[in-house]
């Protein structure tokens, strides 16, 4: 048996707005990354398991993946990446209770990676759903905060008046969403509770359970983070033009979340009550154990999910979500903000190019070119009353087209190796200036996005130019944001025999 040193490099460079510039790994393998998509775990749910891993041809590669168990045993699992993105996915059903590790290995079985989840001993979600209901109902109240503040600080009486019209629709809104979403908590506390007298029940609800107990944690998350930058506007500084810009976000972030959040509950609602958990419990024979209580809160529970589906629907149907706080949105950007306030604006755009050598020789070069806008507020009382006061305002925008190009034998020696593979795989690009097509999810969802960068500012004229202070970045390249290549090479010279 021959055994050939196998070289593989993977550059990678981090882009832009980015710590770090660009790096290059040389290792004795394929690389693979692995870690759990599902952010909650039970027994008999499925847990969605994710990763990048490549192959040392064209084909797409075959990942391992090996799951140890909390009682010591191991279960197999194999999938194949794309092969193009090197991206793979794979679903696992645990059956016990506690810690499960992972461990992923590539194509060529060298390199492993590892993560890990845990299932709860119990299908136990009340207290996620609700949190669901206190984070919306204190994002609410922090966003009415922020209103009243600002508009009783600036705004005449008649706006005073109106904008506490508009915050008391959204409130009604949500009061109609959180006596829904009660409906459905009943419906589940039974479900929930049948489950833990009949392991039946539980193995044909973990799945759409999981899935609602992960929609309601993300969605809590994103609700608290909305009320936690709307409550530190004023350690945040700025003037009452810039407050009303963020109350605006604030708005838009709100509704996105709701929106998503709603529509997740219909999807899922009806995956548990119309066309799978019911009627499996039904198609099991698991009712006749239930006895005459049982079966009567079984079928309530059933009717009152239906009900519940039914006006989560009507609310959807009224344009809840981006809707329910829309007229407010638009009388805080659109009619307070154009009455109090004087906004400068303007597009940007531009190219940013990095070119890396080695003895002379081009390894690596990228291009990215970007486009977004410019935008500068101003109290119009203060530029009556004061000239031009300090401004403040935002730079905005994204990546829209990458050329990217390297050459590893500029760095590494071709004539030790020959080339098995030569794959890149450009960073992920949206072709459009996405802060001019936003239909109103807000900035803080267009960050979301690959290559979406955003600086907060201040300015102010200085001998008839414009001095500009950027603020540090809200939004910047991550580190998903990334070309990669991967080279495989196998040495021409150094091969043992075995």
């Amino acid at each position: 048996m021959i055994k050939h040193t196998i070289l593989v490099t993977l550059f990678t460079s981090l882009l832009f707005f980015s710590n770090t510039i660009s790096a290059q790994e040389r290792t004795e393998g394929l690389p693979i990354t692995v870690k759990v998509i599902t952010t909650v775990s039970y027994k008999d749910g499925a847990v969605e398991i994710a990763g990048i891993s490549n192959s040392l041809d064209g084909e797409p590669g075959k990942i391992s993946i090996e799951i140890i168990k909390p009682n010591g045993g191991t279960d197999q699992l194999s999938t194949r990446a794309d092969k193009t993105t090197g991206a793979y996915t794979v679903k696992y059903t645990p059956k016990e209770i506690g810690k499960h590790n992972i461990i992923a290995t590539a194509a060529d079985k060298v390199i492993k990676a590892t993560t890990s989840f845990t299932t709860t001993t119990e299908v136990d979600m009340l207290d996620k759903l609700n949190e669901v209901d206190a984070a919306a109902n204190e994002t609410l109240e922090t966003l009415d905060g922020a209103i009243e503040e600002i508009v009783s600080a600036v705004a005449q009486s008649d706006d005073v008046t109106k904008a506490k019209q508009k915050v008391e629709t959204v409130k009604q809104s949500v009061k109609e969403f959180t006596a829904a979403w009660a409906k459905i908590k009943d419906a589940i506390k039974t479900l929930q509770d049948l489950s833990k007298k009949h392991p039946e029940i539980r193995a044909i609800a973990a799945p759409q359970l999981g899935m609602l107990s992960s929609q309601a944690e993300q969605s809590t998350d994103i609700l608290k983070q909305v009320q936690k930058d709307l409550g530190s506007r004023e350690s945040q500084g700025g003037d009452d033009c810039l407050k009303f810009y963020r109350v605006s976000e604030g708005c838009a972030a709100f509704s996105t979340t709701m929106n998503v959040l709603s529509g997740g509950i219909i999807n899922i609602g009806k995956a548990i009550f119309i066309d799978k958990v019911w009627p499996k419990i039904a198609e099991s024979g698991v009712p006749k154990e239930f006895g005459a209580g049982g079966t009567l809160a079984y079928t309530q529970a059933g009717k009152l999910g239906l009900s519940a589906l039914d006006d989560m629907k009507s609310i959807t149907s009224k344009g809840f979500g981006a809707g329910m706080v829309g007229d407010l949105f638009q009388f805080v950007s659109n009619e307070l903000f154009k009455k109090y306030c004087t906004e400068y604006k303007g597009p940007i755009s531009g190219s940013y190019t990095l070119e890396f050598k080695n003895q002379g020789k081009t390894y690596m070069r990228y291009k990215i070119t970007y486009e977004g806008k410019i935008s500068l507020f101003a109290q119009k009382n203060k530029l009556k009353n004061d000239g031009i006061p300090k401004l403040s305002g935002y730079i905005e925008g994204n990546s829209t087209k990458m050329e990217f190009t390297d050459d590893i034998w500029a760095v590494e020696n071709k004539s030790e190796w020959d080339e098995v593979k030569y794959q890149r795989i450009p960073a992920p690009i949206i072709p459009l200036n996405v802060s001019e097509k936003d239909p109103g999810f807000g900035a803080a969802a267009r960050a979301g996005i690959p290559g979406a960068f955003y600086f907060p500012l201040e300015a102010q004229m200085v001998q008839e130019k414009m001095v500009i202070k950027l603020m540090p970045a809200l939004a910047e390249f991550s580190n998903l944001f990334v070309n990669r290549t991967l080279v495989v090479a196998r040495a021409k010279t150094g091969a043992k025999n075995l």
